[in-house]
Order: structure tokens, then sequence, then C-alpha cells
């Protein structure tokens, strides 16, 4: 199963908007803070499972959580922005959090870096900032594993 995953677009809903056109396959959407405004489309897009979590830019008045869980297969997923976490540094928190959670991924933003590591039997996976550069990314779930990957919007 495939998860779209996208962060910080800072107000760039069009390259939203193109990592979905880019990524029509992914089942499950997850949009990770930054930019909530920008991805309530996601919850609407037919046929998918959308998730959505607070930034720390979308403010106090957002209503999204600042933690998302759900499983795919028999892999749990924990999503978040990262800032609360105080991610820019380290992932230490994170990897705590997962521990405590039973996550075998963690998703999270907050940086504008990508990232994909694997530490202490957890996938931490940043897919970087569609505002930034246009990074994004997706998550591979199957009975063979998690396999992660980092892209780029192709601009129009």
């Amino acid at each position: 199963m495939r998860i779209l995953v996208c962060s910080d677009s800072h107000g760039r809903q069009d390259r939203l908007v193109l990592a979905l056109e880019q990524q029509r396959s992914a089942e499950i959407l997850v949009f990770l803070g930054d930019g909530a405004a920008d991805a309530a489309f996601f919850a609407r897009e037919p046929g998918k499972q959308a998730f959505l979590v607070r930034g720390n830019w979308d403010g106090p008045a957002c209503e999204l959580p600042l933690w998302q869980e759900f499983f795919v297969l028999d892999k749990k997923i924990l999503c978040t922005h990262g800032h609360t976490s105080q991610v820019k540094f380290g992932p230490e928190a994170l990897l705590r959090a997962a521990r405590d959670r039973g996550a075998d991924l963690v998703l999270f933003g907050h940086t504008h870096r990508p990232l994909i590591s694997y530490e202490d039997g957890v996938h931490l996976f940043n897919p970087g900032s569609l505002w930034e550069d246009g990074s994004y990314g997706f998550v591979d779930v199957t009975g063979a594993g998690i396999v992660c990957r980092s892209l780029r919007v192709r601009e129009r």
C-alpha cells in the first residue's frame, strides 16, 4: 500500500496538488503540518484515506491534532509535525515516542530537510518541505516491509 507524505507547504497548495497528481496510486494521504489550510482538500479526496496533523505555523486555532496514528497491514504508523519533539535537535524524542506507542514508522516534518533513517527498529521519514524545494515523499508498506522514498514535484 502506498502512502503519499507531504509537509511544510506554507501556502504552496499548487505543489500539494502536483504531488497528489504525481502519486495517484497512493491510497493514503498524510500531511504533516505547516500548511493545514493548503491540505484541507486531502480529506475530501475520493477513495483515499487522509491523516492531517497541525504544525507550529498552523497556529493554536487550527483544530487538527498534534499526533495521528494508524495501521497499514500490521505496521503502526505515527504522524506528527515534530516541533513538540524538538526534531531540529535530533530524533531522540521521536524514537522514544515511537517505542512508547509501539510504532514501526514515524512520519514528521518541521526541519524542511528530507530524512530517511532506521534506528532501534523504527523507520523515521521526513519528506522535506514542499514550500522550500518541492520535496515530498511516499512510503510503500508491503508484507516484506517498509520502504520510504523522497522526491521533488515536477513543476509544469
